[in-house]
């Protein structure tokens, strides 16, 4: 267990430990787009997850899940590099949508690997407590990110950018370490469209699942759709960048600290986690109705909620699948996170044009809300606790 632990928490350190991320979204601002433009750009990421995320959630199942995650980081370096040749809104759209193809190889098949990695050693029960882990690492991945290219920020976008090539490369080595676990099927005889057809019936029928499907792919479209913008907060509220870097090292810590705490509320009913998000929504609402500089300690706060959220309803998700299409139905969660966050990225960027940052902010805390009182209301109506 403990190879696995390592290994998958490096992969997710190395993924997101991308010097570019804290300022992509003001690159694109100061390379001249508007903000339906930077909605389109980054929409486009989304609608390549849309398209291939049930695929690649089948290939998981069936092919070698390392390979495949490797495969991925290589993908998005590549990405990468097209924004140094071509620093402009075609360049920036074909390097989100390549970051879109690594996005949608990697949800649901690193959620399989994990857990079926503890099942095969009879501890899926401390799912929640690894993935806790494996998220503090994405977490600490995004702060140490930030913390270095804060004092290079002023020197130019080439250097992040290259560096950002060097960590999908080192997230390549730690996707090829993760223990090679076996096919959840073999492929000696199967099909395509039978076992996605398959996945699609489970994940609409299996006891419990399409209620914690839809809950999670609503909340985590929402939040991946704000979180691109989190840079653009800062610059609207007056920080410098050196000062957004460190805001977004702040929220990468605050998902760290979250994340690893997070198992220790698994016990709760399900009513406390809609709650909770209702709580972090309320958080996003008074830092965009504020919209001051010390306003960005609510987005902590809003970070911190969420990911005690995520964890455990993720968690309460893959104990209800089946190791054969988990990959698939994790997926098809995917599908439909990538089908919400291309409508909430694109209505973000044209709420921001018409009208401001500032508004696009509160919608998306109201959004937050919906989804939490929402699905709180359904599950409550239906006997869930």
């Amino acid at each position: 267990m403990r190879r696995l632990v390592l290994s998958a928490s490096a992969l997710r350190f190395f993924d997101t430990f991308l010097l570019i991320v804290p300022f992509y979204t003001v690159m694109f601002a100061e390379k001249g787009l508007t903000p339906p433009q930077i909605g389109v750009v980054l929409a486009s990421w989304s609608v390549v997850g849309l398209v291939l995320e049930a695929p690649c959630g089948v290939l998981a199942d069936r092919t070698s899940r390392r390979g495949l995650l490797a495969a991925a980081q290589l993908v998005r370096a590549l990405g990468f590099l097209v924004w140094l040749a071509f620093p402009g809104f075609w360049g920036f759209l074909v390097g989100l949508m390549l970051w879109g193809f690594k996005s949608a190889t990697f949800n649901g098949c690193f959620e399989a690997v994990v857990y079926d990695e503890l099942k095969a050693m009879g501890r899926e029960v401390e799912y929640a407590r690894v993935m806790g882990r494996t998220q503090a690492g994405r977490a600490a991945g995004m702060l140490g990110a930030s913390l270095i290219a804060a004092p290079v920020a002023d020197h130019g976008y080439t250097l992040l950018i290259l560096a950002s090539c060097a960590a999908s490369g080192l997230a390549v080595a730690a996707a090829m370490s993760l223990p090679r676990a076996e096919r959840a099927v073999s492929t000696a005889r199967w099909s395509y469209v039978g076992h996605l057809r398959q996945g699609a019936v489970e994940a609409a029928s299996l006891p419990g699942v399409p209620h914690r499907l839809l809950f999670l792919a609503a909340a985590q479209a929402v939040v991946l759709a704000t979180a691109d913008y989190w840079s653009l907060f800062g610059r609207e509220v007056g920080l410098s960048k050196p000062q957004i870097a460190l805001l977004m090292a702040a929220l990468g810590a605050a998902g760290a600290v979250s994340a690893i705490l997070a198992h220790r509320i698994r016990h709760l009913p399900g009513a406390a986690l809609y709650l909770i998000l209702i709580a972090a929504g309320a958080c996003l609402i008074l830092a965009a109705a504020s919209f001051r500089p010390w306003s960005v300690s609510l987005l902590l706060a809003f970070v911190g909620l969420y990911w005690l959220v995520d964890v455990n309803a993720d968690a309460r998700f893959q104990h209800r699948l089946r190791p054969e299409t988990r990959a698939t139905v994790a997926s098809m969660k995917g599908f439909v996170m990538q089908a919400g966050t291309s409508l909430f990225m694109l209505a973000f960027g044209v709420l921001a044009g018409a009208a401001s940052y500032q508004a696009a902010f509160l919608a998306a805390g109201g959004m937050m809300i919906l989804v939490g009182a929402g699905f709180g209301g359904v599950a409550w109506a239906r006997g869930e606790r």
